[in-house]
């Protein structure tokens, strides 16, 4: 049937009487981080964080230079788990394993991985191990965690890569760390874990990596942020003092600043360098993250 005025659909007819009342349109001060504006401009992020996860994940996998690309598409099993992915280039993606390339094509810039001995600290379910022995010809990759992690990364790593690969791999738990106490390794890599142990901890590995090992790669955040809006600290307030805690950046900082970021990821640099017989070879921004920082370290 033509209609000679045009006319609201239905579901702009129940927009109208809901998030876009008239009530709701009286005062303008905070419309735009309101229904008002997620019904006219955004989606809403307190609801629509997995879209604005693939949202991220599409844009990044779009920056992708052809190497990094080559990099992924080694990496098999990916999908083991069952992570929020995207499809591109006919490839299933998720952030993790983008991050993973990413840091790899970082260290590469600096260190040669071929026939390398690596110790990671804090490994996760794995991930970063996984890259590495997907890409790379290493003679040992070892890990050290705490022993739920441990256990985790033991069994998804035995799923994901294949006999050769696996046999690779040594497993220590944090207990049992004088089997590693006088061992020495080509590269030490810590990715978001150091900024979530106690100071005199980090103090420790800072002293096992400046004896044991040649380089050192580290992924953290530049310094602690207050933002309850991110989260709504959904944790509760004991958990969120205790990360702030934590670590040996304690400064609070906007984390939506690029050059407050900028200035404290020169303390990163100074912070996580092992001690004055290394030299930082390498540093910059590690995206998609925006107040995360990555550094490789060489002994002098």
């Amino acid at each position: 049937m033509e209609h000679d005025c045009p006319r609201a659909s239905k579901m702009w007819e129940y927009i109208n009487k809901t998030h876009l009342s008239r009530e709701k349109l009286q005062g303008i001060e905070n419309f735009k981080s309101s229904s008002v504006n997620y019904k006219l401009s955004i989606w809403n992020p307190e609801v629509n964080g997995i879209r604005f996860l693939k949202v991220l994940i599409f844009y990044i996998c779009s920056t992708l230079l052809p190497k990094q690309w080559e990099k992924l598409v080694r990496i098999q099993n990916r999908e083991v788990g069952n992570p929020l992915s995207i499809k591109y280039n006919k490839e299933v993606v998720c952030l993790d394993y983008l991050q993973a390339v990413l840091e790899i094509d970082f260290m590469e810039n600096y260190f040669d991985f071929q026939n390398s001995k690596i110790i990671e600290i804090g490994a996760g379910y794995g991930r970063t191990c996984h890259a590495i022995l997907s890409n790379y010809d290493i003679s040992n990759f070892c890990i050290i965690d705490l022993i739920n992690s441990l256990e985790l990364s033991k069994r998804y790593l035995k799923i994901v890569l294949d006999e050769t690969q696996y046999n690779k791999i040594t497993f220590i738990d944090i207990d049992s760390f004088e089997k590693v106490r006088n061992q020495h390794y080509d590269l030490c890599i810590n990715i978001d874990s150091f900024a979530e142990m106690e100071e005199n901890i980090v103090r420790f590995y800072f002293r096992f990596i400046d004896r044991q090992s040649k380089y050192f790669y580290v992924k953290n955040p530049v310094g602690k942020y207050y933002d309850k809006s991110l989260d709504s600290h959904s944790e509760g307030k004991e958990v969120v003092n205790m990360a702030m805690e934590t670590g040996i950046l304690k400064k609070l900082i906007n984390i939506h600043d690029n050059e407050e970021i900028k200035e404290q990821s020169l303390e990163f640099v100074k912070a996580y360098c092992p001690s004055n017989e290394w030299e930082c070879v390498g540093n910059e921004c590690a995206k998609p993250w925006g107040f995360y920082w990555q550094a490789i370290y060489k002994r002098r």
